[in-house]
């Protein structure tokens, strides 16, 4: 399962080769006026905080959960370091589902409310500015997977000062990446901080016995409440397992080892989450699993009939937990929340 980048991943880029981007229709959007939303929500519910501070970081979290004010391209979203000398179609990103990237990711930096607007040069397309600083210094268990994985990653969101938000000509948000190229002015103190070893594991369980990162658990999604917590968890763990057997876990995980130019996450259950119907249609049509020059690779028609069965129990379970989800906030928060699943 080597390249789950066909078909629908293909679409998030709006199918930008050089003379769309360049002969796209004039913006309907504000954007100027999507751009001081963004500043002033962001900075509202994520305000600048020291940079260990966890409830800060819950709050932060918490108010993203189900926020949406972003317009988010119905295709998902491409994240990752900004790379500015490549086009966009070139650049190394990672799929995500918005909702669970608000949750897990953007909730990692803090806002001063200053924004600006610009055009990308080689695109052609609006490009809103946010100034944002990273949560450098939280418990492992705060962040997604350990991004101090590698060294590189890792001082690149220490050192982020803006998160940029490329629109689609209709206004609509397809890629984020973090830069440097901001302002420090607002940073405040800062100290690099040298997480833990890297041992090899997006997963671990901590000294009492817990397993970590809890972001990256259902339990940081849905309420303890919720009677789907457990058969979801155990849906995930055996897609998970069967997605094991074809090798689809050693290339979908942070470290790209197929050197995917936009990858898919699927080492923990939140990523895997977000990504479910695409693992689904790909694994259908045959176009997954690949072997390491990209063909198409044969595995056991009983693997693959097994990976789809747990993968679509996976996929009933997450929208039973949903459903329960949005009917728990409804009855809390009043009928009229706009809820995302």
């Amino acid at each position: 399962m080597k390249r789950i980048i066909t078909g629908v991943i293909a679409a998030v880029l709006f199918n930008f080769g050089c003379v769309q981007l360049s002969m796209a229709a004039p913006q309907s959007v504000d954007v100027e006026a999507l751009a001081a939303t963004l500043a002033k929500q962001l900075s509202t519910l994520c305000p600048l905080a020291a940079r260990d501070d966890v409830s800060a970081h819950a709050k932060c979290a918490d108010g993203l959960r189900d926020a949406t004010f972003i317009p988010w391209s119905r295709d998902g979203l491409l994240f990752g370091g900004d790379q500015p000398n490549l086009r966009i179609s070139k650049r190394q990103l990672t799929h995500f589902k918005p909702s669970i990237w608000q949750l897990m990711y953007l909730s990692l930096f803090t806002f001063t409310g200053r924004q600006s607007v610009d055009k990308d040069p080689q695109e052609h397309i609006n490009v809103i500015h946010i100034e944002a600083y990273f949560r450098n210094a939280m418990p492992p268990g705060e962040y997604p997977y350990p991004f101090w994985h590698s060294a590189d990653k890792w001082n690149a969101y220490e050192t982020a000062n803006e998160l940029k938000f490329y629109l689609t000509p209709a206004g609509q948000v397809f890629v984020v990446t973090r830069s440097q190229g901001g302002s420090e002015a607002a940073r405040g103190p800062y100290t690099h901080v040298t997480p833990p070893a890297f041992d090899g594991h997006w997963q671990w369980t901590d000294s009492s016995g817990q397993l970590q990162p809890h972001a990256s658990l259902f339990s940081n999604k849905y309420s303890a409440a919720n009677p789907f917590l457990p058969m979801l968890d155990n849906a995930y763990r055996n897609f998970a397992t069967d997605a094991r057997k074809a090798t689809c876990l050693e290339c979908h995980a942070p470290d790209n080892q197929a050197e995917m130019d936009h990858l898919v996450l699927l080492q923990t259950p939140m990523h895997a989450s977000g990504e479910i119907d695409r693992v689904i249609t790909e694994v259908r049509n045959g176009e997954m699993p690949r072997d390491d020059v990209g063909l198409r690779k044969e595995i056991d028609p009983e693997l693959r009939a097994g990976i789809l069965r747990t993968a679509e129990e996976f996929r009933r379970t997450l929208a039973e937990a949903d459903q329960w989800e949005a009917k728990r906030r409804a009855t809390e928060y009043g009928s009229h929340l706009t809820l995302q699943p």
